[in-house]
């Protein structure tokens, strides 16, 4: 058993179990002795303290049976017993394992226990490979509790695994809690356990559960391997108890139990796109049909295009790619993606990785509500539970509160302060600008033209903008209008009986660039003016397709 960080994950609602076990191996714990043919006792304080410092020496005398119950106790040691090196150890308790009497792998594993309050105390009931070494062969936690000087109310589990013998490891963990203590009554522990599946379970509800891709390729799956046996065993940790410590304290097991079944094991989710119809048993690996959306509208990032990444495609910067058709700055995209546990992580990048989203300083800010998966320092990624069919998921880039919209300039009647992106709503109190047109034709219009109109970016460039006159048959035709405050793009534009009065028939254009284009930096020549409250603006008049006055030849010398 090694000690574990326990990372706390969203109980599951939902009850995964075989429908036909066998009961293949069970102590009841009847008698006045534990049975010997199940059973035997570790003695002494194994190679530094069982591998975690542990401050007890293990012996016989703290376990008994009676009346159908299993007690371990835990004691003081005042004159100490020597232990390893002759070091003196001053808590004894006892350690019990199935190892050469009954091993087994795959089934349900299950043990009926009450654990105790106290500082320092350490009780589990867990597995171990027949041969190999730690952590290479794995380890399987199906309870572990540690005492505190409140009541104990969370309960964990773990899978270890590891390359090598003493080599580098890592775990998948969980824990969950009650109100009030576990020492207050009994509780079921168990695991269910398939090829390439472990699911833990509490009082017959499922927890938590892993398959070989819960764990990064660097590591083997240790448990389709190998026989394995049972430990139970209550331990000191290496803290030690505390003044509020209370001794002698216990455990008690009213029964350990082992099923094997003959069920089939795969997708039972019928919308899922993998459903198996002759599975029994679900083992998590239903695809799930997963639509994302980000809204990219409070995010500075200059991109082109955003992408969803995660452990699913190995962190591909560019494999799943977002899209917003419709330019409302929420990008969206819809995958059928293999979850691992039920559980998605992932996180938003952009343009393959030139850039992601930093969630460390929602979680540093106590705001990483969004975040499931964190060092605190270095990485904080999102995590979902996905149950099978279709999840809905809506994000806001870069961080966990909501994308605020509203008018974010100063100077308008309803500035709001906290928008982090303008929607277009701001309002002001002045009075609109007015604009007179003037363009000179220099002539009397084509044939099947009849009207001259300005067309701009006020109404989308809409036919008949603005209808000009030419009331003086000078062929200067003119105009005025209103508008609101800030930048106008326009151009004249000539319509008629040619092009059914669209008001697009013959557009005086001006060149890309020249001195009367508004925006010489884009693809488009357009005049355009700039607005301010209570302008009254002449233009000065412009020859057809010009960014000048027509030029008048005068005869003579």
């Amino acid at each position: 058993m090694r000690f574990a960080l326990i990372f706390s994950f969203l109980i599951l609602t939902s009850q995964i179990k075989a429908q036909n076990w066998q009961l293949i191996w069970s102590d009841e714990f009847t008698g006045n002795y534990i049975n010997s043919n199940n059973w035997t006792h570790e003695v002494g304080t194994g190679n530094w303290g069982w591998g975690n410092g542990e401050l007890q020496y293990y012996q016989s005398d703290n376990s008994n049976v009676s009346n159908g119950i299993l007690t371990i106790e835990v004691r003081e040691e005042p004159q100490g017993i020597l232990g390893q090196w002759n070091v003196p150890y001053y808590y004894s308790s006892s350690r019990i394992v199935t190892r050469d009497k009954f091993y087994f792998k795959y089934g349900k594993v299950e043990a009926r226990i009450k654990t105790m309050n106290g500082q320092g105390l350490w009780p589990a009931f867990w597995l171990l490979p027949q041969g190999g070494c730690w952590p290479e062969n794995g380890e399987i936690d199906i309870m572990e509790q540690w005492g505190n000087d409140g009541p104990t109310n969370t309960t964990t589990g773990a899978a270890h695994v590891g390359n090598g013998c003493s080599g580098s490891s890592t775990y998948q963990a969980w824990n969950s809690s009650i109100s009030g203590s576990f020492a207050d009554d009994y509780h079921t522990y168990a695991i269910i356990w398939y090829e390439d599946y472990i699911g833990w379970y509490l009082d017959d509800e499922l927890q938590h559960f892993i398959t070989p891709s819960s764990f990064s390729s660097e590591f083997s799956w240790p448990f389709n391997t190998n026989d394995w046996y049972i430990i139970l065993n209550l331990a000191v940790t290496s803290g030690g108890p505390n003044d509020n410590t209370d001794f002698p304290a216990d455990i008690e097991v009213d029964y350990v139990r082992v099923y094997q079944t003959n069920d089939i094991i795969g997708c039972t989710n019928p919308v899922s796109p993998n459903y198996n119809p002759n599975a029994t048993f679900d083992n998590g690996s239903c695809v799930e049909n997963i639509n994302f959306n980000v809204n990219m509208n409070c995010t500075n990032e200059n991109f082109e295009t955003v992408y969803i990444t995660g452990p699913f495609n190995n962190w591909c910067g560019n494999c799943h790619p977002l899209n917003d058709p419709d330019g409302d700055g929420i990008w969206s995209a819809s995958y059928s993606l293999e979850t691992s546990n039920n559980y998605l992580e992932y996180k938003y990048s952009v343009d393959n990785w030139t850039s992601q989203e930093n969630l460390l300083d929602d979680v540093q800010s106590n705001n990483g509500s969004c975040v499931e998966i964190t060092d605190y320092v270095n990485y904080a990624n999102r995590q979902v539970y996905v149950g099978g069919g279709e999840t809905i998921l809506n994000d806001v880039y870069g961080q966990c509160l909501t994308c605020n919209q509203g008018c974010t300039d100063p100077l308008a009647n309803n500035f709001n302060s906290d928008a982090e992106f303008d929607n277009g709503s701001c309002s002001y109190d002045c009075e609109n600008p007015q604009v007179t047109f003037s363009v000179d034709l220099g002539g009397p219009l084509a044939n099947g033209y009849n009207n001259v109109v300005i067309n701009g970016s006020w109404n989308n460039w809409a036919g008949w903008g603005i209808v000009l006159n030419d009331d003086d048959q000078d062929y200067i035709w003119e105009g005025s209008a209103s508008f609101e405050q800030g930048e106008i793009e326009y151009l004249y534009v000539l319509t008629g009986s040619n092009d059914n009065w669209s008001g697009w028939g013959q557009v005086g254009n001006i060149t890309v660039g020249s001195g009367c284009d508004f925006n010489p930096n884009d693809q488009h020549a357009n005049y355009g003016i700039t607005l301010e409250c209570s302008d009254n603006v002449t233009l000065p008049t412009v020859c057809w397709e010009s960014c000048t006055e027509c030029v008048v030849d005068v005869p003579g010398c």
